[in-house]
């Protein structure tokens, strides 16, 4: 339960385990609360400034003095400036769960409320200093797992992606206000010309958002979340080895046993600084039993979402029926990469055209697999530092989608000739949806939703 903002919260703003924590506090009270625990607290004193100083806890019962807790560091950040725009006072101290859980129960003594997750972030939004977009970019940047997440999360924090929203809704805002005006005039006295202006800027909006909606299924996605790769093949190719193999370590059990793999089988590793889960799939045949045959199953319908296929060949026996099967079933937007294992036998045929040659038991081009894998996989990604903005959460594609439906309703209407009502009416919720992206337009049960997803700290 979030606090109102006439309290003053308190939390540990740093990661355990760390030579020096930070105690946040912020909100009305969050100098005096400093003041009570600080000393010396300098007068006058500077704000943003660091001071060296020692913290004190209450004074106990059989003492008359307040206990050393620790020698810290210790900062007043007035408002408005500060992070949340109140008054924010930090505590560095030794880094240790103990100290710095005493720290933080000396200023819940001193009139301090414990922080909710995401609740300094949730002020900041509220006081104005972040929009929706960098708000959830704090989020993306802390649980970032590649450099170029975090890249994309740090242009979001900066404000790339808030201005863009903020400039596609005063499009449709002005595009609504001008359709709005012909609804003044009768019908005769509105020019063709004016129709005509009007479509080509619907539709110059209807194409932006078009194409910041499916940057979040063309690269976003895969890029905030990973990139998923199915290992595909008959039983007893090597899928599992192979696996294995490329992790460097045993990760999935190896067994000759047909039928060992039963469903499918998830592994996350990292590639290149990139999120990678390797899905070890249950292998194909046709003599399964009603076990192995759901599991199939069970793995097909996980594969088909993945970001590239992998068909692992056994070279001693080369292509077959199965295969070309399992390749036909593969659909057209989905990279397929086929790999040829245990090569290290002297009486392996030279692989098909286009398909990478290796031995998972001797370890031979597994670099090769491991590039060409992630080359392919990463296709529809701009991985460079100077790719293209990028939407990488879930709400916001959500967000955009239903702006897009709209935008997409009002140019139907407006090519059949409908009524100028109808199309105000759409491009009004289409103003709305991208009022949301920011935050001008979003209920406060969605506030806390995306707040809640937060660390406590944050």
């Amino acid at each position: 339960m979030r606090h109102s903002v006439g309290s003053t919260i308190a939390a540990i703003a740093t990661a355990s385990g760390g030579g020096v924590g930070i105690i946040r506090l912020s909100g009305p009270a969050a100098e005096s609360i400093g003041r009570r625990i600080c000393r010396p607290w300098p007068e006058p004193l500077t704000s943003h400034h660091l001071y060296l100083g020692q913290a004190l806890g209450p004074i106990s019962a059989d003492s008359c003095e307040p206990e050393v807790i620790d020698q810290v560091l210790f900062c007043l950040m007035r408002a408005p400036r500060s992070y949340t725009g109140e008054d924010v006072v930090e505590i560095h101290g030794h880094g240790g769960a103990v100290n710095l859980q005493r720290l933080l129960d000396a200023c819940y003594q001193a009139g301090a409320v414990a922080a909710q997750p995401g609740e300094f972030t949730r002020r900041a939004f509220l006081a104005g200093k972040l929009d929706l977009t960098r708000a959830e970019a704090v989020a993306a940047l802390v649980n970032a797992q590649s450099v170029q997440a975090a890249r994309q999360a740090q242009r979001q924090l900066h404000g790339e992606l808030g201005q863009v929203a903020a400039e596609l809704r005063r499009e449709a805002v002005a595009l609504l206000g001008e359709f709005e005006g012909i609804l003044d005039f009768p019908d005769s006295e509105v020019d063709a010309e004016i129709f005509r202006a009007a479509k080509g800027k619907l539709s110059a909006l209807l194409h932006r958002v078009s194409s910041l909606t499916i940057s979040f299924a063309q690269g976003g996605k895969a890029l905030q979340n990973g990139l998923e790769l199915a290992v595909l093949g008959r039983p007893n190719v090597g899928k599992s080895s192979l696996i294995n193999a490329l992790c460097g370590s045993e990760r999935v059990l190896v067994d000759e046993t047909p039928g060992t793999t039963r469903d499918f089988v998830e592994v996350q590793v990292q590639w290149d600084g990139v999120p990678i889960t390797l899905i070890d799939t249950a292998g194909e045949r046709r003599d399964a039993t009603r076990l192995e045959l759901q599991g199939m199953r069970l793995g097909r319908e996980r594969w088909r979402s993945a970001d590239l296929c992998l068909l692992v060949v056994d070279g001693t026996v080369g292509l077959g029926p199965e295969e070309e099967q399992l390749l036909a079933s593969i659909p057209e937007s989905i990279p397929r990469l086929v790999v040829w294992n245990k090569m290290d036998h002297t009486n392996c045929a030279p692989p098909a055209a286009g398909a990478l040659a290796c031995s998972a038991l001797c370890g031979w081009r597994l670099q090769e697999v491991r590039q060409a894998a992630l080359h392919r996989a990463a296709s529809r990604l701009t991985l460079s530092e100077g790719a293209e903005l990028l939407v990488t959460s879930a709400r916001q594609a959500e967000v955009l989608q239903r702006a897009h439906g709209a935008l997409y309703s009002a140019d139907a209407a407006l090519a059949r000739g409908a009524e100028v009502e109808l199309i105000a009416a759409e491009l009004r919720v289409a103003a709305a949806r991208l009022g949301e992206l920011t935050g001008q337009e979003v209920s406060g049960q969605v506030i806390d939703e995306i707040f809640a997803r937060f660390c406590v700290g944050k």
